[in-house]
């Protein structure tokens, strides 16, 4: 079984593995880990005038990864992304638009693993 750290450590290989995975999509990785008092958002990127704020969650069952995705989770990542976008403000594009995007690896995290990505996952409500 494994420890806290071990989990820890899983989670931050399967934050890079996505942010390598945007990056060969195009995007530019404007922040990760990024740390609020309302909690972290994992990855924030930029395509064009998009910028995304991606919850990557990396587990071992499709189930687990269907449960991860919480309205805790969205509202942690939205208030989070209104204190990005003040501190940030006057260097985004006039035209930006904010999207909230979920990254899913199923099992172990691996140079070839597969990436279920999620574009608009959620809104603001």
């Amino acid at each position: 079984m494994k420890n806290r750290q071990e989990y820890e450590k899983e989670g931050r290989r399967a934050e890079k593995r996505v942010a390598s995975y945007l990056k060969r999509r195009g995007y530019s990785i404007l922040a990760e880990r990024f740390k609020t008092r309302y909690g972290e958002v994992d990855i924030i990127a930029r395509k064009g005038p998009v910028i995304a704020f991606v919850e990557v969650k990396q587990r071992s069952t499709q189930k687990a990864i269907d449960e991860s995705i919480t309205s805790q989770v969205e509202n942690r990542i939205m208030a989070s992304s209104e204190i990005w976008v003040e501190r940030h403000f006057d260097t985004l594009p006039k035209d930006f638009e904010l999207r909230f995007d979920f990254a899913a690896i199923l099992g172990e995290v691996s140079p070839f693993c597969k990436i279920q990505y999620l574009e608009n996952a959620f809104y603001y409500s």
